[in-house]
C-alpha cells in the first residue's frame, strides 16, 4: 500500500488546484478519474459522483462504499483537496508542484539548516500540497481501494468526501452537508464518526509533538467600520481621523493574550488583524471619511454577542483614550500658537451593524433596500468577489443612510465562521471516539514507539467543524443581523449541519512549514505510521 499510496500522492501534486483558480475545478476530475480506476466504482457507477457546489462553478468528490454485509454503519473519510497559492516559491512557482524538479532546484539554494538536513535526508518530500493535504486524500483513496478488495476486514461502510475550497470559505463543505443528508437517507445509512487526514499543526513556535485531534478550533471574523469627520489636512483639529480611533482599537486587539480562549492546556491564538486600511480610493488632502479592520479571531465556547460585547467595550476604552490624547495635543498646540481655533468636542459612539441597519431602515425606507439590491449585483459584476470587500462595502452604503452624521464605530462580521468542534463524551459515539483515541495512543507507541497526545482541538481551521454544529439556529439568531452578507453570497445550512453531527477524529500526517515555500512531507511516517493508524482505527470501531 506505501507504494500506492505514493504514487497516488505524486498524482495529485502535480495538479496545481489553487483556491479559486480553474485547477481547483480541474482536481475534482483528477480524483474522479482515480477512484473510477477501483472496480467497485465500475460495478456501481453510482456512487461516485462528482457534485456540484451549489453557485459555484466546482466540485466534490463523494464516494460511497457498502460493504457486501448489510450495515448500515458508516464512517466518513474527509480531506479537501484545494491549496493555498504559490507566489512564496519566487522563480520556482511554476514548479511548487513538481516535487522531484524542486529538490534538485533547493540543493542549489542556501536554505535555514532544518530544510537543508532534511532535504538531504531523502525522507522528505517538497512541494505545494504535499502536506496540506494532498498525502491524506492519498491515503483515504487507497484504503477505499484496499478495503473494497478486502471487504471481510471491515463491519462499516466507507464515504469518502473530498471537497474544494477548504483554504478559502469552506464553500465545497458547506455545499457537500444536504447530499450527506441524501445519501445517508438513500442508502439507510448511519454516520458513526468522520476521520479526518489534515496534518498535525504546532501549537507553538517549534512544537515537534504529534497528537491525535476529537475537535476543531472555531473561528469569526469581526470587522470594524470607523467613520470620522472630513476636514482639510491643514485644519486637523476641526476633524477627527478614522485612522487613529482604528488604530488605537487595533492596538488593543492585536496579539492581546486576554482575549485568548482556555480549555484545559489549549490555549486559542489571540486576534490578529488580517486586514486595515481606510477607505479614500485616490490620492486628497482631506482626511479619510471612514476606515475597516476585521481580525481573524479563534473560538472555543465563545459565541458572536460574547465577541461583539468585547469588541464594544475595546472600542469605547479606545475611544476615550483617543479623546483623551485629542485634547491633550490640542492644548499642547494652543501654547504654542495664538490662534483663535474652534474645536469641536466629539461624541463617538459604538453600535452593532444591525443597530445602524434598523435606524437607516427606519429613515429611509424601502429606498435602502432597493438601493443595495440593485448596486449588489453591480458590486459582483465589477470584480468585487472577495466577502469581506462586499462586505465592507454593503456597510459603507448603510453608514451612507444613517441620519446622524457623526463619528461613529460599527461592529459587524464577514464570512466565513467556522464553528467550534468539540467532543464532550456526552453521547455513546462521542465517548466510542475517545476511547478510540486511547486505543490509538497505545498502539502507536507499542506498534512504532511513537508517542501520540490527545488534543481537544485541531488548532488549524479545518472543515472537521461543521460536523460539530449544535444549538444551530440560536447562533444563527446572534450571527445573522451582524453579518451583510448572510443570505446574498454566504449562508450556512445549519439545519443540515444539525441533522450531520457526528464525532470527528483527525489522524494526521506528519510534515512541516505548510503555507511555505518549504512545505514538505515525512515519507516514513506518513506513508507508513498514518495509514496503519487509520486501519486500526477502521477495523476496530
Amino acid at each position: 500500500m506505501k507504494s500506492n499510496i505514493y504514487n497516488t500522492l505524486l498524482q495529485l501534486v502535480q495538479c496545481p488546484s489553487i483556491t479559486e483558480s480553474l485547477d481547483e475545478k480541474n482536481m475534482a476530475h483528477v480524483i474522479y478519474g482515480i477512484l473510477h480506476e477501483i472496480s467497485y466504482f465500475h460495478n456501481n457507477p453510482n456512487q461516485l459522483m462528482l457534485h456540484p457546489i451549489p453557485d459555484h462553478d466546482l466540485y466534490s468528490i463523494i464516494a460511497l462504499w457498502k460493504n457486501p454485509l448489510p450495515t448500515k454503519k458508516t464512517i466518513i473519510l474527509l480531506s479537501h483537496f484545494d491549496v493555498v497559492a504559490v507566489e512564496e516559491y519566487g522563480y520556482l512557482k511554476d514548479h511548487a508542484f513538481d516535487p522531484e524538479f524542486l529538490a534538485k532546484e533547493f540543493h542549489q539554494l542556501s536554505l535555514p539548516f532544518d530544510v537543508h538536513d532534511d532535504l538531504t535526508s531523502g525522507d522528505w518530500l517538497f512541494g505545494r500540497g504535499t502536506m496540506d493535504m494532498k498525502c491524506g486524500l492519498a491515503i483515504e483513496i487507497e484504503l477505499l481501494r484496499y478495503y473494497a478488495a478486502h471487504p471481510e476486514k471491515l463491519d462499516c461502510n466507507l464515504l469518502l468526501l473530498a471537497v474544494p475550497d477548504e483554504e478559502g470559505n469552506s464553500r465545497g463543505m458547506l455545499g457537500s452537508a444536504s447530499m450527506l443528508l441524501a445519501l445517508r437517507d438513500t442508502h439507510d445509512l448511519d454516520y458513526h464518526l468522520v476521520i479526518n487526514t489534515e496534518p498535525f499543526f504546532p501549537l507553538y513556535a517549534g512544537d515537534t509533538k504529534k497528537y491525535l485531534y476529537t475537535g476543531s478550533i472555531g473561528k469569526l471574523l469581526p470587522m470594524i467600520y470607523c467613520a470620522g469627520k472630513e476636514t482639510h489636512v491643514g485644519e486637523p483639529y476641526s476633524g477627527l481621523n478614522p485612522n487613529l480611533i482604528l488604530s488605537e482599537i487595533n492596538r488593543r486587539i492585536e496579539a492581546n493574550a486576554q482575549l485568548c480562549e482556555s480549555w484545559g492546556r489549549f490555549v486559542t491564538p489571540p486576534p490578529s488583524c488580517l486586514k486595515q486600511k481606510d477607505l479614500k480610493d485616490s490620492y486628497s488632502v482631506q482626511i479619510p471619511r471612514a476606515a475597516v479592520a476585521y481580525y481573524n479571531w479563534m473560538i472555543l465556547r465563545d459565541t458572536p454577542q460574547v465577541i461583539l460585547n468585547k469588541l464594544k467595550k475595546i472600542s469605547e476604552e479606545a475611544i476615550v483614550s483617543v479623546l483623551e490624547e485629542r485634547t491633550k495635543q490640542v492644548t499642547a498646540y494652543l501654547r504654542k500658537s495664538d490662534y483663535p481655533l474652534q474645536v469641536p468636542t466629539w461624541d463617538v459612539e459604538v453600535k452593532t451593524y444591525d443597530e445602524v441597519y434598523r435606524k437607516a431602515l427606519e429613515t429611509h425606507g424601502d429606498g435602502l433596500i432597493q438601493y443595495l439590491n440593485q448596486q449588489i449585483p453591480h458590486w459582483i459584476e465589477d470584480g468585487i468577489k472577495d466577502d469581506r470587500e462586499l462586505t465592507i462595502k454593503i456597510v459603507d452604503t448603510v453608514y451612507a443612510y444613517y441620519p446622524e452624521k457623526k463619528p461613529l464605530v460599527i461592529l459587524l462580521f464577514a464570512p466565513p465562521y467556522y464553528p467550534s468542534c468539540f467532543n464532550e463524551g456526552t453521547t455513546n459515539r462521542e465517548a466510542a471516539a475517545l476511547s478510540m483515541v486511547d486505543e490509538l495512543i497505545t498502539y502507536a507507541q507499542s506498534a512504532f514507539d511513537t508517542t501520540l497526545e490527545p488534543c481537544a482541538f485541531f488548532p488549524g481551521l479545518s472543515d472537521n467543524s461543521y460536523f460539530g454544529v449544535k444549538n444551530g439556529q440560536s447562533i444563527v439568531q446572534e450571527f445573522k443581523p451582524n453579518m451583510p452578507l448572510w443570505g446574498i453570497s454566504y449562508d450556512m445550512p445549519i439545519d443540515t449541519l444539525e441533522q450531520i453531527h457526528v464525532p470527528v477524529l483527525n489522524i494526521g500526517t506528519l510534515g512541516k512549514d505548510p503555507h511555505k515555500y518549504t512545505e514538505r512531507l515525512n515519507l516514513p511516517y506518513s506513508l507508513t505510521i498514518t495509514p496503519a493508524m487509520i486501519m486500526k482505527c477502521l477495523e476496530n470501531i
